[in-house]
């Protein structure tokens, strides 16, 4: 097996990308290959080439970043059965990992413990603008990721986003969307402010989806919260940071599902937040689960919550 390593040098600390290289240089007998990323989307580039050089090899390709680090990896992967995907993580909420144990999950942020770690089968996203493995969002959450991409259009090493202040900036511009959706054939047309479709269990770093589902059962959870105006809003935000379930059931439309289509009444650009990246695209979205699509590398021992 070949051990591929795809770097966002200015993901985390500034420090992140040379402490890497320095745990892998000290690890006896060991062969890797490292690759930085220079800009946003040369990962998946990277990713390609890596696949397309390597065709018949088994490879353990390994992000190193953050969420949107480990999309963009993901992408150049698609559902290659040669590939097995980790995840090092240095990001600001690295949320997939979420679906994990709080004691499993610190286990993650020890490269050896990857490097010698099993694999399990787990779900992936897949629309036909791209893939993702945590969550599928667009109205009020993508604004958010919109505001801070308009205002950190490079990107700066080290740089911590003060993601308060565009949470509120994004509120105060709150607009609701007049969709039209189907969810495995089902109607659910309407105006919403946010709608969220999740393999994984968190957005955002602290937004819950619903409890009762597992990123490996062929299903994606979904909350979609009707425009009822901004304090209404709020209120379904704090209760999905509480985990009210009780409440989201009563005051947004919950549930799951294994395909879902997306488009605006007048057929307008959506902009859509797949695992921190930003895909604009008019016309109609497909969103469907990918059962069992991605071999996802986790410390020996360790599985799903």
């Amino acid at each position: 097996m070949k051990h591929i390593f795809i770097v966002n040098p200015y993901a985390g600390s500034m420090t992140f990308a040379n402490n890497l290289r320095r745990q892998l240089e000290q690890i006896e007998g060991f062969e890797y290959f490292l690759f930085n990323s220079r800009y946003t989307g040369n990962e998946t580039e990277l990713t390609e080439k890596v696949v397309h050089f390597f065709p018949d090899e088994q490879l353990r390709i390994y992000a190193c970043g953050g969420s949107g680090t480990m999309r963009n990896v993901l992408q150049g992967v698609g559902e290659n059965p040669h590939v097995e995907l980790a995840f090092y993580p240095c990001g600001m909420t690295n949320d997939f990992l979420k679906v994990f144990k709080q004691e499993d999950r610190e286990r993650f942020y020890d490269i050896e413990e990857l490097i010698s770690g099993d694999t399990i089968m787990v779900d992936s996203i897949l629309t036909n603008h791209g893939r993702a493995i945590n969550t599928f969002s667009c109205g009020m959450d993508a604004e958010i990721m919109r505001y801070i991409a308009k205002q950190h259009p490079v990107r700066t090493v080290g740089l911590q986003i003060p993601y308060s202040a565009y949470v509120f900036e994004a509120l105060l511009r709150l607009k609701k969307m007049d969709l039209r959706i189907r969810v495995d054939g089902k109607e659910m047309d309407g105006c919403y402010d946010e709608l969220c479709w999740g393999n994984g269990c968190v957005l955002g770093g602290s937004l819950c989806m619903p409890k009762g589902f597992v990123p490996n059962d062929g299903r994606g959870s979904y909350v979609f919260v009707p425009s009822r105006g901004v304090p209404a809003f709020i209120r379904i935000l704090i209760n999905l940071i509480r985990q009210n379930s009780s409440y989201i059931e009563k005051h947004a439309r919950v549930g799951s599902g294994k395909k879902m289509t997306i488009m605006r009444r007048d057929r307008g650009p959506i902009v859509v937040n797949l695992d921190g990246e930003m895909i604009t695209a008019s016309g109609e979205w497909k969103v469907e689960m990918r059962p069992s699509s991605v071999r996802f590398v986790v410390p020996r021992g360790v599985k799903l919550s």
